[in-house]
């Protein structure tokens, strides 16, 4: 396996020039290690999952040799392996849980619990609080910690099958307004969205599809959300010396990835002897709109859902998981070329003009999906230019994956990659 050091972030990126077809096998040797949707057990929100200016840099430095569309390897890289020490998410910090009404009464106790970290004092606050933390900082993942404050409606009896069966719940979902500009894709099932495409998610006040598509319209990348309510305990049940409640959190989940049943995968879990359930799941996407052009790139060409295959022309491919992202394939094709004039003067020159097999002239960006759910955004760098009508590699076929959407971009063999942080 080739080395390649990705500033020392930590990612997954599986890495080819030269694509031959589609080679399922060396995506499918990728540990998937990043969120894959909401936490049962969290805070209130969760926001700023995917670090786009960190993910750009990523792309960049995936360009780290000289290379032709004749010199071309296949690999795989973990760089989260590689970075050890040093490694730096591309998802940022989760948001401390606001204080919440939800408080286990005073009799239940940790169980078998060591309280490990460690305290610091701080002039405003009456108490000593957890490094990192601010005053009132409660954890919820800790035993009998309250989790945030619910906003449905209770089901009585307390049971699962009751819960389940909520008519409140099922007409809250069949009887909601899809927002403008979004179209429906499923309605009042019983699982939530799950896919590397996940940026993030909000509790709700209300059952409330036009809350959640603002919240979208705010998020880079996002393009389409799951609003769901999810059967939860009232305190973390786990090592705490008394049995919780349920409430029933109304939850808003949003995505770079389409939004659809094929991804609602998330059914529920069993947490020390509480059972966490999905009911009234919506699950909406924006209407078809045309990703943005990247700097020094062309308009798009949608290709549909199909991939370019053109290994003579092909100067490099790497796939990034995550959520759908083609600023991606910009920073990544930039910088090869920058890398490329670099080595050797008749190279500087045929590349300065757009000629020979050193220029990417045009990359292609699809979205790829592993079992419905997506995984990641595939780039293909091109020494040559090709229509959309070119791209005839259908992967529908290729074991469990396929092609969410895939476009290509014309790029100025030029231009330089100084723009991380630009945003869609």
């Amino acid at each position: 396996m080739r080395s390649c050091i990705l500033l020392g972030a930590a990612a997954l990126v599986a890495g080819s020039p030269a694509p031959q077809g589609f080679n399922p096998a060396s995506l499918d040797s990728i540990p998937v290690t990043i969120t894959q949707g909401p936490p049962v057990l969290g805070p209130a929100q969760q926001t700023g999952v995917y670090a786009q200016a960190q993910a750009q840099n990523i792309a960049a430095a995936a360009a780290t040799g000289a290379a032709t569309a004749v010199a071309a390897k296949r690999d795989v890289d973990d760089v989260e392996k590689r970075a050890g020490a040093t490694k730096v998410s591309t998802r940022e910090a989760v948001a401390p849980n606001p204080t919440s009404t939800n408080t286990a009464p005073s009799t239940c106790t940790p169980v078998g619990w060591t309280n490990t970290y460690v305290f610091t004092s701080i002039p405003a606050c009456p108490t000593q609080v957890v490094v990192g933390t601010s005053c009132g900082f409660v954890n919820p993942d800790d035993p009998c910690a309250a989790q945030p404050n619910a906003y449905g409606p209770n089901t009585s009896p307390d049971t699962v099958d009751n819960f389940k069966s909520n008519r409140v719940y099922a007409d809250l979902a069949t009887k909601a307004k899809t927002p403008s500009g979004y179209d429906l894709s499923f309605s009042n099932y019983d699982g939530s969205v799950s896919g590397s495409g996940y940026l993030g998610y909000q509790v709700l006040t209300s059952y409330d599809p036009s809350a959640c598509s603002a919240l979208c319209a705010e998020t880079k990348t996002c393009t389409g959300f799951n609003i769901f309510i999810e059967r939860d305990p009232k305190w973390n049940p786990e090592k705490c010396s008394c049995e919780a409640p349920s409430i029933a959190q109304i939850k808003c989940s949003l995505w770079g990835q389409d939004v659809k049943k094929d991804s609602a995968t998330n059914k529920g879990q069993h947490r020390s002897g509480f059972e966490v359930v999905i009911v009234a799941s919506n699950g909406y996407n924006k209407k078809p709109v045309t990703p943005p052009s990247p700097p020094s790139c062309s308009k798009p060409q949608n290709c549909g859902h199909n991939l370019h295959d053109h290994l003579p022309f092909c100067l490099g491919e790497h796939t990034f998981p995550g959520p759908f992202d083609p600023s991606l394939c910009a920073a990544f094709a930039q910088t090869q070329n920058a890398v490329n004039k670099a080595v050797g003067l008749w190279n500087m020159l045929l590349s300065f003009f757009g000629m020979g097999k050193a220029s990417c002239v045009q990359f292609s960006a699809a979205y790829l999906e592993k079992d419905g759910k997506g995984f990641g955004t595939n780039c293909r760098l091109f020494t040559k230019k090709f229509t959309p009508s070119q791209a005839t590699l259908d992967i529908s076929g290729s074991g469990d994956w396929g092609c969410q959407k895939s476009y290509t971009w014309d790029v100025d063999v030029n231009a330089q990659f100084n723009w991380a942080g630009w945003s869609w």
